[in-house]
């Protein structure tokens, strides 16, 4: 027999549910007989914002449970992406940089397509000076019920940010019995973690209540080879409590309040450039550099020039050589998956000497759940407050080296003229940027049954405000001549003498803000059409306003050249003043599905919804200048046939789905070329159409009382099917290297950062000793193929499997839990994000292209324990 701990760590262990709408007769349950008590329960969830069976639920949902969780370690979202074949979480250069994305549809920037919600409430942001989607919530606070990911469009159901899926947490309400728990977590890498939560019965059977403490240190897996400091280091802390309130059988209320803060190190990341500003050949007198040991030298598309004549060629000769010069510039290609902590070169804070200070963040978060019922009706009451701030200080070029010297008239043979100088430009660049948000949620839920009718209103308002401060700060990298470019940039200005290149770091910080405000209203209509066809229709009105404020500086010309800002009528100097944009985004979402419960163990099912995503602007290019860079809103339209069975008495559970996604206006990271500088700025663009055809299996199989296996299979197969950049702008050099066409096509390429196959397997044993000590080993593995790092395809991150494995001992009141994670110790880059170099511009009229990689997690034992009494 299976005791309390091995049945609540079971796979797909029964879990209880609070605060959803109570089952109707009609409403159907899984009818297979249960068979022995070694038989997968049946799992409850909320993801329509109803009570329903796993199995009969007409969505693809995968499950976690809280004692899943526990006994996984899982404390942040990146934990349930491991455990969630198909669910991928990344982080950028920063904590805040968080990148989520669900069946292959990544995104790099704008909205993220995956919503996080706690409790219902939607708690998902977006960064303003970087691609990510803001911080996610410190799972270390919660004692969590489960955790759902919905897949597919959920807009209609969730409201402003499920555009591909939504991840919900569901915590675990103060219930009626006594409890405490203690738990310790620590590794041979520094890694630990303490954590306390308790929770009693105030008034017996009316007023409940629990209190939360977590405390998370860890040192990195890695140093930085040019300081000594720790690389990727932790230090949280935190605390949440909640009372459950039931004074009778109608009425019952849910409050929940937490507070935590913390401090991250700069992340261990290598950069690999296209260009090196070494390495020219003895007869290269403009000495522009060398292409990089992870590059290749290509034409420029439409320029005339071939690979024969980029063969013979320097890149960027033409820069600065004669007319006819071959226009040649390098890409970074091929796999990128190997890389060491000697590469990492990050540069010390000019100011202290040692590594930048990181990232400091500080979050307080309360909910609401006001809950009236009746025989017949429902009504909820949802109200979330967030509050966020962050500082980020960072070292923002990646790079700690001098520019080659030039050496006395090394550049007097350069054609028509130019002196050596030219060649030799590059900037130091540092981060120094905070973010304070502040979000606000109300929803109001109806919901009642009528015969064979299920039926669900709701009016939803949420708001978030946002205010930035960018400084980011740009100097001349030594080996730079000021001299010389001071001159001669200022001459290209006009020669009034207002160039004045800073060689250290000078704030400038940039104020932007952005106010967002969502109304939306929904409907969801269940109607039995007979005891085995049931009709679903769900939608959703929304209108979002979004207003944008900035002061137009730019980190280049008003912070590097130390140009004041000049009135652009009269060229004098003057004050910025203030830009402001605005928007407003309308649209209606519709969900509709149609399942039969073909057989008792068998329900199938087909669905067609839409997501949709606002559009804004573009505010991650380095200046606060908002009068361009507008993007559209992206639309999704998703078909999807699906079946969900239970046999052999309920030990074999399979699940399956098949869809297609139409993609219309996928919002993209894009650079754009500045013809006053000739450099590339990041912005946001439209593709005008792409495409997702996908598979996923699922399976949990229960041969015997001791074994469990689980395996799943995800395929995504994108393509960008329409996407020039002509359409949209003014191709840069980047696009023509990328697509090898003068006009920058994408067509046919694959989603940035998107694996067409991932899987997870696991096999369980579960056993318990003669005296009634339980035990259990498990072994799991995680497979992503290759995945691209730019838009055209060229470079790519390798194929992996993640290998972890567990095993523990449960006795009545203590579980014990040693782990390896990465048990094969597979040292492949598994995050990557493509980027811009700013140490070496060749000639400083181009930015060319580096790569960031994140070094990463080595094999890793450790120890958890919980002692619960």
């Amino acid at each position: 027999m299976f005791n309390r701990n091995q049945l609540s760590l079971a796979v797909a262990a029964c879990v209880a549910v609070q605060g959803a709408v109570a089952q109707t007769e009609h409403t159907r349950q899984v009818k297979a007989a249960r068979g022995d008590d070694f038989a997968i329960e049946e799992v409850v969830v909320t993801a329509r914002k109803r009570e329903e069976s796993l199995q009969t639920v007409p969505v693809a949902v995968d499950v976690l449970t809280g004692a899943q969780m526990q006994e996984k370690g899982i404390s942040a979202l990146e934990g349930v992406a491991r455990y969630t074949a198909g669910l991928d979480f990344e982080t950028g250069l920063m904590p805040n940089d968080t990148r989520i994305s669900l069946r292959g549809l990544s995104n790099t920037r704008g909205r993220s397509n995956v919503a996080l919600l706690i409790d219902g409430i939607d708690v998902s942001s977006e960064s303003m000076t970087t691609g990510g989607s803001g911080n996610g919530p410190n799972l270390d606070l919660f004692d969590l019920e489960r955790v759902e990911v919905v897949k597919g469009p959920q807009s209609a159901v969730y409201g402003r940010s499920a555009f591909s899926g939504a991840v919900n947490y569901i915590t675990k309400r103060p219930g009626e019995t006594p409890e405490a728990r203690f738990a310790v977590d620590a590794t041979e890498h520094g890694y630990g973690k303490v954590q306390a939560s308790g929770s009693m019965p105030i008034i017996p059977g009316v007023l409940a209540a629990s209190l939360n403490v977590a405390k998370t240190e860890f040192d990195g897996y890695y140093d930085n080879p040019n300081t000594g400091g720790n690389l990727g280091t932790v230090d949280s802390d935190g605390i949440a409590a909640a009372v459950n309130w039931t004074p009778d059988e109608m009425f019952s209320a849910y409050w929940r309040a937490e507070y935590s803060e913390a401090k991250y190190s700069q992340r261990p990341i290598v950069q690999r450039q296209s260009v090196l500003h070494t390495g020219s050949s003895p007869y290269d007198y403009a000495l522009l550099g060398s292409v990089g040991p992870y590059a290749e030298i290509r034409p420029i598309a439409g320029t005339g020039t071939t690979d024969a004549d980029c063969a013979m060629s320097s890149p960027y000769a033409h820069l600065v050589g004669p007319a006819g010069t071959p226009a040649c510039g390098t890409v970074i290609v091929g796999d990128l998956g190997s890389a060491s902590e000697s590469e990492i070169d990050l540069s010390p804070d000019p100011l202290t000497g040692s590594d930048f200070a990181g990232t400091s963040v500080r979050g307080a978060r309360s909910s609401l759940e006001l809950k009236f019922e009746t025989d017949n009706y429902q009504f909820l009451s949802l109200t979330g407050v967030n509050y966020n701030d962050s500082r980020t200080q960072s070292d923002f070029d990646r790079t700690n080296f001098t520019l080659q010297s030039l050496g006395p008239g090394s550049g007097m043979f350069i054609d028509p003229g130019f002196p050596g100088e030219y060649t030799q430009y590059g900037v130091n660049a540092n981060s120094d940027t905070t973010f304070e948000s502040a979000q606000f949620s109300q929803e109001f839920r109806l919901s009642g049954s009528a015969g064979k009718l299920d039926w669900q209103t709701n009016a939803l308002y949420w708001s978030e405000s946002m205010d930035t401060v960018m400084n980011q700060q740009w100097w001349l990298r030594d080996g730079v001549d000021k001299t010389f470019w001071d001159a001669y940039l200022d001459q290209w200005m006009g020669g009034y003498g207002l160039v004045n290149h800073r060689t250290a770091p000078v704030p400038l910080p940039i104020p932007m803000s952005r106010d967002t405000d969502h109304v939306s209203l929904a409907f969801s209509l269940n109607y039995n059409i007979a005891d085995d066809w049931r009709v679903t229709a769900e939608g959703r009105y929304l209108e979002e306003d979004i207003d944008y404020r900035s002061v137009p500086l730019s980190t280049q010309f008003n912070g590097l050249m130390g140009i004041p800002f000049l009135d652009p009528v009269t060229f004098m100097p003057t004050d910025p003043g203030i830009q402001t944009y605005s928007r407003t985004d309308r649209a209606f979402v519709p969900r509709v599905s149609l399942d039969w419960q073909a057989l008792d163990n068998l329900m199938v099912y087909t669905s067609f919804s839409e997501g949709f995503k606002p559009g804004g602007m573009s505010t991650a290019d380095g200046d606060g200048i908002i009068t361009t860079g507008e993007y559209k809103p992206e639309e999704l339209s998703v078909y999807e046939a699906g079946f969900k069975s239970n046999v052999l008495d309920n030990r074999l559970q399979i699940n399956g789905a098949i869809y297609l996604y139409d993609y219309t206006n996928q919002q993209i990271s894009h650079f754009v070329f500045d013809p006053n500088t000739g450099n590339q700025n990041a912005v946001v663009t439209n593709a005008g159409k792409s495409e997702l055809q996908g598979l996923e299996l699922s399976a949990i199989y229960r041969p015997t009382v001791n074994w469990t296996f689980v395996a799943s299979y995800v395929l995504s197969d994108t393509e960008v099917t329409d996407y020039t950049i002509a359409d949209v702008g003014r191709p840069g050099t980047l696009d023509k290297l990328w697509t090898g066409t003068a006009e920058g096509d994408y067509s046919g390429t694959q989603f940035v950062n998107s694996a067409k196959h991932a899987s997870m397997l696991s096999a369980r044993y579960d056993g318990e000793f003669g005296n009634g000590i339980g035990y259990f080993t498990e072994l799991l593995g995680n497979y992503e193929s290759e995945r691209y790092l730019d838009r055209g395809n060229n470079a790519w991150l390798p194929e992996y499997w993640l290998v972890d494995f567990q095993g523990g001992l449960n006795f009545d009141s203590l579980d014990l839990v040693f782990y390896v994670n990465n048990l094969l110790d597979d040292d492949k880059v598994k995050v990557g994000l493509n980027n811009v170099d700013y140490g070496h511009l060749p000639g400083a009229a181009f930015t060319p292209q580096g790569l960031e990689l994140l070094l990463p997690e080595p094999r890793t034992a450790g120890l958890r324990l919980s002692y619960t009494f």
